[in-house]
């Protein structure tokens, strides 16, 4: 039975305070992505990144220290990839494309996801369209081969998130409210 759930005020309040300030601030170097989820769909489909760790990929990793905390948090063994997403308003809420974010699926492999900033961005789960909305230091764990699809948001400029794969015995994943 596959593994969902929805933990919030994840982080102590001091830890989620210094990531959020680094999150939402000036320092991280952002990157634009056309097509957020691979090839670009429509006019309006892109956001910026950051990589924060690619297990693949020789690339400054300047701020994975800074992030340790979420993945102690999540119990993570072996890290796939992490990365910060900005997504930037829209005047109605447009559904990006369904996926998973990465192709190693397995009982022990998950993604988390962990919002920065309150707003009416959504989560949505293909399986039975449950929807997650995007809380300050909320973080959502569930097994990576559910296909999911975020939600832009119309509320406020933008939503920040970090997006974390990773391996890790199922045990050791936080427990919070089954969604």
């Amino acid at each position: 039975m596959p593994i969902r759930y929805v933990v919030d005020d994840a982080l102590p309040e001091h830890i989620y305070l210094n990531l959020e300030k680094l999150v939402t601030g000036r320092d991280i170097d952002w990157v634009l992505n056309t097509g957020t989820c691979g090839e670009q769909t429509n006019f309006g489909d892109w956001r910026f990144t950051h990589t924060v760790y690619h297990q693949r990929f020789a690339i400054t990793q300047r701020y994975i220290q800074n992030f340790m905390p979420v993945f102690d948090f999540l119990g993570v063994d072996t890290m796939i990839k992490s990365k910060l997403n900005c997504d930037i308003y829209t005047k109605t809420p447009e559904q990006r494309p369904w996926h998973v974010d990465q192709g190693c699926h397995a009982d022990c492999t998950f993604t988390s996801i962990m919002y920065f900033n309150d707003c009416n961005g959504k989560t949505i789960f293909k399986k039975d369209n449950a929807t997650i909305q995007s809380k300050r230091n909320r973080a959502i764990v569930f097994n990576s081969e559910l296909e999911h699809a975020g939600i832009t948001q119309t509320d406020t400029a933008r939503r920040y998130v970090l997006n974390t794969n990773f391996l890790c015995s199922p045990s050791a994943i936080p427990v919070g409210e089954v969604f």
